[in-house]
């Protein structure tokens, strides 16, 4: 996930799973974005990026996302939320469509020569993976007589550096499974690059609250959770 505070950092652990910092963790019911939520522990490995951040979980303790908080100021904040697509998840996005399977796309000798083959190499161009929009399209180097590919450096007869442009690719994850962009996304392809255009207009936020304490409130399902794997 891009993070909304500091568009340069990518949360990349977005396991279900509970943390380790926050495993035993007596965790506090907060309501963010009009949703209420189990917040863990402060996870000081992100405070090289001057934010506080806090991850979220729901009442199965669950991980659903996480509140980054800016350090100097917590009420400048932003919460980012786990999505159904890998693509919605990384730009946190809704409108992300599942297409479907390439392999389903193909014939059956098409199939087994794709099974056999880095489809990634092969239809190099064709293809955007989120790593892509992460790390940046890589280049592709190719022998011109023997016409091997690699994503590195080989040693072979005439090999040339060769990096595309993507004209109308496809959006696939690791397993291949298409998907459609929005026409909303900020994400865009110039001249063979990922460019993510951050949108100008914000909603506007509502600050987190701690929902009261079952000796406040009196209500048993507004008690602190303990959170375990």
């Amino acid at each position: 996930m891009f993070s909304l505070l500091k568009p340069s950092l990518v949360y990349k652990d977005i396991s279900p799973d509970v943390t380790d910092q926050d495993e035993d963790y007596d965790a506090s019911e907060w309501t963010y974005s009009g949703r209420n939520v189990y917040r863990g522990a402060l996870d000081r490995s992100y405070s090289q990026w001057n934010l506080d951040v806090y991850w979220l979980y729901d009442d199965s303790l669950q991980r659903v996302g996480l509140a980054e908080h800016d350090m100097d100021d917590p009420s400048i904040f932003e919460v980012l939320w786990f999505r159904d697509t890998p693509f919605g998840t990384l730009m946190q996005e809704d409108g992300w469509k599942v297409d479907k399977s390439l392999w389903s796309m193909m014939s059956p000798e098409a199939y087994q020569d794709a099974i056999n083959s880095d489809l990634l190499l092969k239809c190099y161009g064709k293809f955007i993976t989120p790593e892509y929009i992460i790390n940046g399209i890589p280049y592709m180097y190719e022998c011109s007589e023997c016409h091997k590919r690699s994503f590195s450096q080989f040693e072979c007869q005439t090999v040339k550096k060769i990096k595309k442009d993507f004209e109308n690719p496809l959006f696939v994850d690791s397993s291949f499974i298409v998907y459609r962009k929005p026409e909303t996304s900020k994400l865009s392809i110039e001249h063979g690059v990922c460019v993510l255009h951050q949108h100008q207009l914000k909603e506007e936020i509502q600050l987190p609250e701690p929902v009261p304490r079952l000796e406040e409130t009196h209500l048993p399902e507004q008690e602190d959770h303990h959170l375990q794997h």
